[in-house]
């Protein structure tokens, strides 16, 4: 029997039987590498030296702060740019984009690169990126090494190049799985008069549904009604459908705050990089998991559906992240993503996503990121 959701910041929680979300852990920010003279891509070190800090922006959410545990060595991930760190000037090129420009804003050095899709401004030292209009979270900070910006190879193929590129949502099969979370005895979280996230999801989803159904899309629910669906077959429902897409619908809580607000898109990390958020589980760099097959298409399906979540809602932007303890995303053999909606411990965004216009915008942005 699943537990009921505990309440925990920047995200909805579960029971570690869930397998959805634990306890909340904030990512730290990572130690400036030392670089050996000359080559454009050099190795990143095998260990990682512990550092306090945090890497979340002012959202009206508490500052966290944590110690960096010191990771295992581990044999470097191969990417199409090396294995370590690569001039960002020499990403722009062979990308075929524009060429980066500096600019100085409140001491910290910042760098906008034009793409096919919007602009790109990276920041020196921190993870947070700004792409066409939303927030996306790097997996390393950019750096400057000899006096000259570099990012992360693994940054450079799974995040920047996929939002550089023109975005393809692959589905031959016109076929997607819409996940209300929770469900039965698993109410999700609460809202600050008791509403309960589960009711929430399922309205959500039935709504989505109503319109890809419309647009000529084959839209199956992994529950249409208050029911327990375990996580294995949540996972086994997509399976069977042979689902191009899978998106899973939460809200989130950080009681007993009341700040907090914004909506999030997660997928899955890809190899070899640190997750936005870990919430006590173990976030092993070298574990593959079967939707890493997806890296690529994840960030393009987040991305899209993130983009138009905000827009339509005009919500705080908690932006695109990446987790590995949602074990719904983890075995999926598609494109997935899992969206949290908004804050019910927040009143005033638990007042909107208790109307049901609001709710229906939120279904009408899905739906318009999968055209």
């Amino acid at each position: 029997m699943l537990l009921a959701c505990a309440a925990a910041l920047a995200g909805c929680s579960s029971a570690p039987k869930n397998a959805y979300f634990t306890s909340n852990e904030a990512t730290p920010v990572q130690t400036q590498t030392q670089m050996p003279p000359e080559p454009e891509v050099v190795a990143l070190p095998d260990t990682v030296v512990p550092v306090l800090g945090h890497d979340l922006i002012d959202t009206g959410s508490p500052v966290l702060t944590n110690v960096s545990p010191v990771l295992p060595a581990r044999p470097p991930i191969q990417s199409r740019w090396g294995t370590g760190w690569v001039l960002l000037e020499k990403f722009a090129a062979e990308s075929g984009i524009g060429a980066p420009q500096r600019t100085v804003v409140a001491n910290a050095s910042r760098y906008l690169i034009p793409t096919r899709n919007g602009p790109l401004l990276l920041t020196i030292g921190n993870k947070l990126a700004r792409w066409n209009g939303v927030n996306v979270w790097l997996g390393f900070a950019p750096q400057v090494l000899r006096g000259k910006p570099y990012i992360h190879a693994l940054d450079a193929e799974k995040t920047l190049q996929p939002l550089s590129e023109p975005f393809v949502i692959m589905a031959p099969n016109k076929t997607i799985v819409i996940d209300p979370g929770h469900g039965g005895v698993d109410s999700g979280t609460r809202g600050v008069r008791g509403e309960r996230e589960k009711d929430f999801t399922l309205d959500w989803a039935l709504r989505i549904e109503q319109l890809l159904t419309n647009a000529g899309w084959r839209v199956v629910l992994t529950r249409r009604n208050d029911v327990d669906v375990p996580i294995i077959e949540r996972v086994a429902i997509a399976d069977r459908a042979r689902a191009d897409l899978f998106i899973s619908l939460h809200f989130n809580s950080a009681a007993p705050h009341a700040g907090p607000s914004g909506i999030e898109t997660y997928y899955l990390t890809p190899v070899g990089e640190p997750s936005t958020l870990s919430r006590g589980y173990s976030d092993d760099p070298r574990v593959t998991f079967p939707n890493n097959t997806f890296d690529r298409a994840n960030t393009q399906l987040a991305a899209k559906v993130h983009q138009e979540l905000v827009r339509e809602t005009h919500a705080m932007d908690d932006g695109i992240r990446h987790a590995r303890f949602m074990g719904v995303l983890r075995t999926q053999n598609r494109p997935a993503v899992l969206i949290e909606g908004g804050y019910l411990s927040n009143p005033a965004e638990m007042s909107q996503i208790s109307s049901s216009r609001y709710r229906q915008r939120l279904a009408e942005a899905v739906a318009r990121a999968l055209k």
